[in-house]
């Protein structure tokens, strides 16, 4: 598992295909947050991830299905809205939660609109797989999905 920038710098272009498909042209990011729940159930919900300082985090309303999912099972899988010629971009890994009251405290400060909750949990995102996907000839004969997978190296970065 690594964090964000570690992610970047073993794999740039993996992570500015992230940014680029994560984070809207009004710097907000967006994308949906797979979780499984205690009886094995998928569940999806829209999300806004936050990047600071070297990682990426979620706020994730206390009262939550994904709040409870990511705090049992602490496993995740972000995807990205599709981009131009449905360009698509996903990172799974481990989640934990923060209590630091500094880190909490950073998280908030980067968040970059007003709608959240101080005491809402906060989890770190670590990153273990990437999936990018783009595609060729888009809308010609012979159209063909490029797909690239990333993994963390053994260990962390």
């Amino acid at each position: 598992m690594v964090s964000w920038s570690d992610f970047e710098a073993d794999a740039p272009d993996f992570g500015a295909a992230g940014r680029r498909r994560l984070v809207g042209s009004d710097g907000v990011a967006i994308g949906f947050l797979a979780t499984v729940s205690a009886v094995g159930e998928p569940r999806l919900a829209p999300v806004c991830p936050i990047f600071c300082g070297r990682d990426l985090y979620l706020s994730v309303g206390a009262h939550t299905p994904k709040m409870g999912d990511l705090r049992e099972r602490g496993t995740y899988a972000l995807h990205a809205f599709l981009g131009e010629n449905d360009e698509e971009f996903q990172i799974s890994g481990a989640a934990t939660e923060i209590t630091d009251a500094a880190e909490r405290s950073g998280v908030h400060e980067a968040i970059p609109f007003n709608a959240f909750n101080a005491e809402d949990p906060i989890f770190r995102l670590g990153i273990d797989r990437v999936l990018w996907v783009y595609w060729e000839r888009v809308g010609q004969p012979g159209t063909n999905a490029i797909r690239k997978r990333w993994r963390a190296p053994k260990g962390g970065a």
